[in-house]
């Protein structure tokens, strides 16, 4: 199977979303050509009347396309070839959705204002807390560059004869494996905007992110998000699929990668094995940079593997505010400051970090999904409000499938 478009779709006055509704037997990539011949690339996942939706290139500047010439339908990953498995099209829809053409898109209520980087995938750049006592402290999120934000961040293969076809990225001087990054490469280069969808209180959004190693590399991969708010409390729901086919190894996963302003100079969590019930937190001031190799064990806090209260936070010192991040499941916290100069400029070079990790093995065509709370406050509000809200979720998308990096119950403190 390769053509599967019988003839030429138009769309009167164009359109800038195309909407399929499908059967496959497996999973599809499908090379697309605009009329006009600009051409795209649709990765589709398999399953029985699914629907697949992608925003032509442009969205964000107003550019609309004026019907599809060609769906060719081929076998997603290394050696390609025409699809081979049962693929139904149910129908194609041509659309014209509103054009959100600012760089963020905001989502806010009383107590808090989320930007939503539309133009970098769609990561979090903007966090404020209309409650914040801290003056000249307003949006807490470093946005510097593609790779700060909020946002999802895997790993993946290196070069192995298994997958002949991929090459190493570079940065910071060494090889990079397989990286897709929500918001972008390290080039400074944006991952696209792929679909979204603004509901009551929430907005769903889908990128296909930038391999990070490179420059100008798009993943065969998408990333999904939708974004809640409910009071001071904003939840963040993420699925992840990888079409690339290769096989990849074990690895440490960012659940997310986190990055505040520089501000926030204190890194608190609990590191005990009798959770959520008000026993004393750890607290760290002094933390380095976490990418070099002489910190990178000081900068990395296994949790005990009776220990459900999994948050964390980034407070200033100084005020005893900041925000936090609960990620159900996780086995590590990694944290450092880069660059520490105290800055509450959201883009300054400086900035302090997290990532909630697990060991998982990413399976092309095989989903990864997980749910996280962040909510703003001092250090004993931030505990309550996750105290309240602990059985939120059980993130079995990442629990069932990795290989614990938790610590016996009776090891050191850190």
């Amino acid at each position: 199977m390769s053509d599967v478009l019988e003839k030429k779709i138009c769309a009167e006055g164009g359109f800038n979303l195309t909407e399929i509704s499908y059967d496959a037997s497996g999973p599809v990539k499908l090379d697309v050509e605009y009329a006009g011949g600009e051409k795209d690339v649709f990765y589709l996942e398999e399953g029985k009347n699914k629907t697949f939706r992608c925003l032509v290139p442009g969205y964000t500047e107003g550019v609309l396309k004026d019907g599809l010439e060609k769906l060719d339908a081929l076998k997603p990953g290394y050696g390609g070839g025409d699809f081979d498995g049962e693929f139904t099209i149910r129908e194609i829809r041509l659309k014209t959705i509103k054009v959100y053409s600012d760089d963020t898109y905001y989502l806010e209520n009383g107590s808090l204002k989320v930007g939503i980087r539309l133009i970098w995938g769609g990561g979090i750049n903007y966090i404020e807390d209309f409650k914040c006592p801290v003056p000249g402290l307003k949006n807490i999120i470093n946005q510097a560059d593609t790779g700060r934000l909020i946002q999802q961040s895997y790993y993946g293969t290196g070069e192995t004869p298994e997958n002949p076809d991929f090459k190493y990225g570079t940065f910071m001087g060494h090889d990079w494996v397989y990286n897709p990054v929500q918001g972008g490469d390290r080039g400074g280069l944006h991952s696209r905007l792929v679909d979204i969808d603004v509901r009551e209180g929430s907005v769903y959004i889908k990128a296909q992110p930038k391999d990070w190693g490179k420059v100008g590399y798009d993943t065969p991969s998408y990333m999904e998000n939708v974004y809640s708010l409910d009071g001071d409390m904003l939840r963040v729901d993420n699925r992840f699929v990888d079409f690339s086919g290769w096989k990849h190894g074990y690895r440490h996963q960012e659940l997310p990668a986190f990055y505040t302003v520089s501000y926030l100079d204190r890194f608190t969590w609990y590191d005990g094995t009798e959770p959520w019930t008000g026993a004393p937190l750890t607290v760290r001031d002094d933390l380095n940079f976490w990418g070099l190799p002489e910190y990178a064990d000081a900068c990395t806090f296994r949790i005990r593997e009776s220990d459900t209260e999994t948050w964390c936070a980034w407070v200033s010192s100084a005020d005893d505010y900041g925000i936090g991040l609960f990620v159900p499941g996780v086995d590590v916290l990694k944290a450092g400051r880069h660059m520490y100069n105290g800055s509450k400029d959201p883009d300054n070079g400086a900035t302090n970090y997290v990532a909630p990790l697990n060991m998982i093995l990413l399976e092309s065509f095989r989903p990864v999904e997980y749910s996280y709370l962040i909510t703003c406050g001092s250090v004993s509000e931030i505990r309550r409000k996750f105290t309240a809200n602990k059985d939120f979720c059980a993130n079995g998308g990442i629990t069932g499938r990795r290989r614990s990096m938790r610590i016996p119950d009776d090891a050191p403190k850190y």
